[in-house]
């Protein structure tokens, strides 16, 4: 077998033959690990910094995603749906992807060298919170972005246990040093660093089987990267914005206690986001190496799917959560338990967004984002500063709930205009989801319990 043969599996050996079901249920399983193990770390920074050091933390990892993420100019996910297209080989969109990467870490490396000069404080961080948060965003573009190209490999079992292995190694190091000195923000931040730099390395490690992980400039395969990357990416950010942005304004009003007793609520109420994040993660690659009915109808059943799954696990996490918070996470953030409960349905919100905007990305429109961005966004930053300083996190919670919900409204409208579906294909679940369920588990049964490497799925599956 020749190296390029290695190298450049063909999409329809990987992407398109991903079992849509099974797949989304290791990776949720992976998912539910992960969140899991979020929750534990959670508790302990709550209980070991307060509300107001947890408020820190939470802004440093605030802080580290929107610099990871905003400048990325979705390459990665351009890079994938070209070759998923057979527009490109694998090394030619992932070079370009990575070659981004370096030029932002040489930039915030140099922002480093900024605040170590000036030695101001911004956004409620100190100087070294800020350091520790662009070094995480670094590290962030690596596992999280180049980290996207090993799923339409067909590299399943890599992608999600790198979901897991990072949050493992922070548990432990959070762990230990809460046994051992004690916790500071300081030092949560420096194990929180360490963890993305472990992901790295395994990220890296991940990638070396199928491409060179060096930079460099392929022109013609950039342009339609950035041409597509750039729509996308758009929209994408003012998704973020739509959902980040809140948690600076009640910094701003309420303070840091506020953000640690807001973080809390909107990351339980964000449990049923996993649902959908998973599926659409999975949707994507798989479809965009389909044709657009194939695309629509696939989608639109994964939809409808979806949202059983999230009200289902809506109703869970009302009968566990709610009570537990001011057990798990002492009363003093007895004023989480409200934000949870506004937020909670912002989950089947989120699957419209995500599902059906993947499967619309996948068709070659990533700008249907930038839409119901410029439809939501600007209600997220009204209602923010009306309700956050009458109301205060909760106010906050209500904002979001708003925007959501006008955000999922322009991308099914979208979804029912190009695909020419009924409503009811999209949204009711129906006897042949259930056996689609059934499948699932079976197929879930065959290849990653007997591991039976023959059985290859149906496109339709």
């Amino acid at each position: 077998m020749s190296a390029r043969a290695v190298a450049e599996p063909r999409p329809e050996a990987t992407a398109a033959n991903l079992s849509l079901g099974s797949t989304a249920a290791l990776l949720f399983a992976a998912r539910s690990v992960q969140y899991l193990v979020f929750g534990i770390t959670g508790i302990l920074l709550a209980r070991g910094l307060g509300p107001d050091g947890r408020g820190v933390y939470g802004l440093i990892n605030e802080t580290a995603i929107i610099a990871s993420s905003f400048p990325g100019m979705g390459l990665e996910m351009a890079g994938i749906y070209l070759f998923g297209q057979s527009r490109f080989r694998l090394q030619t969109v992932f070079s370009n992807s990575f070659s981004w990467t370096v030029c932002l870490s040489v930039i915030w490396m140099a922002l480093i060298g900024v605040a170590i000069v000036t030695d101001e404080n911004i956004l409620g961080m100190e100087t070294l919170d800020l350091c520790i948060a662009l070094a995480g965003a670094c590290l962030i573009m690596i596992t999280d972005g180049a980290g996207e190209y090993l799923l339409p490999l067909g590299r399943v079992r890599a992608y999600t246990s790198l979901k897991i292995i990072v949050p493992v190694v922070r548990l432990a190091g959070i762990l230990v040093m809460a046994l051992a000195v004690g916790l500071s923000v300081e030092v949560a931040a420096a194990i929180w660093l360490g963890s993305f730099a472990v992901g790295a390395v395994i990220t890296v490690f991940f990638l070396l089987r199928h491409v060179r992980v060096l930079p460099g400039i392929n022109m013609a395969a950039l342009k339609q990267q950035a041409s597509f990357g750039v729509r996308g990416h758009f929209g994408w950010v003012l998704q973020a914005l739509n959902h980040r942005l809140d948690v600076f304004l009640v910094g701003y009003f309420v303070g840091t206690a506020g953000v640690g007793h807001y973080l809390v609520g909107v990351n339980l109420a964000e449990l049923g986001w996993w649902i959908p994040i998973t599926l659409g993660t999975v949707l994507f690659p798989k479809v965009a190496a389909m044709q657009s009915k194939d695309n629509f109808e696939l989608s639109a059943a994964a939809c409808r799917r979806t949202l059983a799954v999230t009200g289902a696990a809506m109703i869970g996490l009302l009968i566990l959560a709610r009570p537990m918070i001011p057990i798990v996470y002492g009363t003093e953030f007895g004023p989480s338990v409200s934000v949870f409960l506004i937020l909670l349905p912002s989950g089947l919100f989120y699957t419209l967004h995500k599902v059906l905007g993947s499967s619309l990305s996948a068709n070659g429109m990533p700008q249907v984002t930038v839409f119901s961005g410029l439809a939501s966004l600007p209600v997220t930053i009204g209602l923010n500063l009306v309700l956050v300083p009458a109301w205060g996190i909760q106010g906050a919670a209500v904002a979001s709930d708003v925007a959501y919900a006008i955000n999922a409204a322009v991308v099914l409208g979208f979804f029912l205009k190009v695909s020419k579906l009924p409503l009811r294909d999209v949204l009711f679940f129906n006897g042949e989801d259930i056996s689609a369920f059934r499948w699932t588990v079976r197929d879930l049964w065959t290849n990653y319990v007997r591991r039976n490497a023959a059985y290859q799925p149906t496109v339709s599956e």
